[in-house]
């Protein structure tokens, strides 16, 4: 099985504050890690530590089994990033904010509009995203996961503002990004139902 991402007694700390410390994990191509954790224990900054936007006290992060500070060029153009600002403007509509997003990726209209239909919002799409409830923007959102396949998916907290069949969205788009060999790592308050190997964050104060 491929590393994709290998993390190796990581430290990061903020505001001179200790979040974690000596944390080892990897990301396999087609699988999935879930950081679970309570308020506090430093998801978010995990991921932004990852990212270069927190910086780390100690440890190592390997991409592809390179260092990070070699890679980097590499990992941005191969994974997504969704924090808990869901990067959509709000005075776009749901197939402008998508058009948009992927303004790159010269996707054709039919894939846009194929992605809206998986994510339910197929009668929303001339609407405002200001006008969207939280969960109607998350279920936007994940549409942007579907219309283009990154090697690592860095989410956080992905279930959160969702009911039950935001759920379960979440969780047959992430089975069918697994599908075509990409990965996933996301944080979480609780255990999920994603096929994953679970990482508790409050046993790496």
């Amino acid at each position: 099985m491929t590393n994709l991402l290998k993390i190796e007694e990581l430290s990061c700390q903020r505001s001179n504050n200790l979040i974690f410390s000596n944390l080892s994990f990897d990301v396999q191509k087609g699988k999935n890690v879930e950081i679970v954790g309570s308020n506090g224990s430093g998801k978010t900054t995990l991921l932004r530590c990852l990212l270069g936007l927190t910086e780390r006290k100690e440890g190592e992060i390997l991409w592809k089994g390179q260092p990070m500070e070699e890679s980097k060029h590499s990992f941005f153009k191969s994974c997504l990033y969704q924090g808990h600002q869901l990067a959509l403007k709000p005075s776009f509509t749901v197939i402008e904010n998508l058009i948009y997003s992927h303004i790159a990726f010269n996707l054709k209209e039919e894939e846009i509009l194929s992605a809206i239909k998986d994510v339910g919002l197929a009668n929303l799409k001339f609407r405002s995203s200001s006008d969207l409830s939280m969960g109607q923007l998350k279920r936007l959102a994940i549409a942007k996961w579907l219309m283009s396949d990154h090697e690592l998916y860095l989410i956080d907290e992905p279930f959160a503002s969702l009911d039950n069949e935001g759920v379960d969205l979440v969780l047959k788009a992430i089975k069918e990004l697994n599908s075509r060999g990409c990965s996933f790592l996301f944080t979480s308050h609780s255990r999920s139902k994603v096929d994953s190997k679970e990482i508790i964050l409050d046993n790496y104060l």
